[in-house]
């Protein structure tokens, strides 16, 4: 009787490790680049920036189009998230905003800077918030 009681211990104790396994890897995330037809999605979505004239309004809309897996992880500091409904930097880029406000295109560019230099997200969002934060109405 006891090795019966101490085997189902032992197995109880191993289904139990099994599974918090299981929900620890499912529940974590990955590093693994986004599928590659949802990051097309997502530029697709980004206005074109050959319709505007400015050069650094073309830049902040091409930066969107090119790394909107950055730019959807980076909250706006002019407002447009509580004002226009945002819900992000690449949101701003969806529509005419963008074009207008230099607090937009100046974290979308400086994201790309950061971005292009190999900076993590995490650290991307770190910076911009600190930067950026001071402008937030």
């Amino acid at each position: 009787m006891k090795s019966i009681n101490k085997q189902n211990v032992i197995l109880g104790i191993a289904a139990t490790a099994i599974i918090a396994g299981i929900a620890w890897v499912s529940l974590r995330g990955t590093n693994e680049p986004a599928d590659e037809s949802a990051l097309l999605s997502k530029a697709a979505d980004v206005l074109s920036p050959t319709l505007f004239n400015d050069e650094k309004t073309r830049a902040a809309y091409q930066t969107a189009k090119d790394i909107p897996e950055v730019l959807e992880q980076l909250p706006c500091f002019c407002g447009c998230m509580t004002s226009f409904g945002h819900k992000n930097n690449l949101f701003c880029f969806k529509d005419q905003h963008g074009s207008g406000c230099e607090i937009c295109q100046d974290i979308a560019l400086d994201a790309r800077k950061m971005h292009d230099e190999g900076m993590s997200i995490a650290k991307i969002q770190e910076n911009i918030r600190a930067k950026y934060s001071k402008y937030q109405p």
